[in-house]
């Protein structure tokens, strides 16, 4: 399955619940441990045939990618994607589909201290293209290690509401102080 640039748009602003054991969650609480692997199904009430997958992943070399993804029968495509301390090298090609604001990016390759953003477009593998979060909207542009529990915290919350997730989220961070 394909979807165009303004179709994924229009999923990310989608309101959207998590899907709990009892139905939509209203609040959701979520217990930080290391290391940190959670997915999360979601729904939109508006659009109640669409699915979506929310996952958050950190790695033992403190990785740290959160992403979501729509889903349709067995496929997902992925809309967004949040990575701190990973690696990526964007596509050489720019075609009519790439939006302006990625070509000075054209195949440029990230380091794993160049935290970026990945974005869905048309045309291309899922989330192949990405811009560095200093260029980006997203308002956390890295994680601060002398306080990563609370800052890894609020990454999951703002992307949480980046991707209008209405599900009120709390986070018990790993230490407290």
């Amino acid at each position: 399955m394909n979807i165009t640039n303004e179709q994924a748009d229009y999923l990310l602003k989608l309101p959207k619940k998590v899907v709990g054991k009892e139905g939509l969650l209203s609040r959701l609480t979520i217990e930080q441990k290391f290391l940190f692997n959670e997915r999360f199904e979601l729904v939109s009430e508006e659009e109640k045939d669409f699915t979506f997958l929310w996952e958050i992943r950190q790695s033992t070399k403190q990785t740290i990618r959160i992403s979501l993804h729509f889903q349709e029968n067995d496929s997902k495509i992925g809309l967004l994607r949040v990575d701190f301390n990973g690696g990526h090298k964007n596509p050489e090609a720019i075609t009519e589909y790439l939006p302006e604001r990625f070509h000075p990016y054209a195949g440029k390759e990230f380091s794993n201290k160049e935290h970026h953003i990945h974005y869905h477009v048309d045309g291309y593998k899922p989330l192949a293209w990405a811009i560095p979060l200093a260029d980006d909207s997203f308002e956390i542009k890295a994680i601060d290690e002398n306080d990563f529990n609370h800052c890894f915290a609020d990454t999951i919350r703002l992307f949480a509401q980046t991707v209008n997730i209405e599900t009120e989220i709390t986070i018990n961070t790993l230490f407290y102080e």
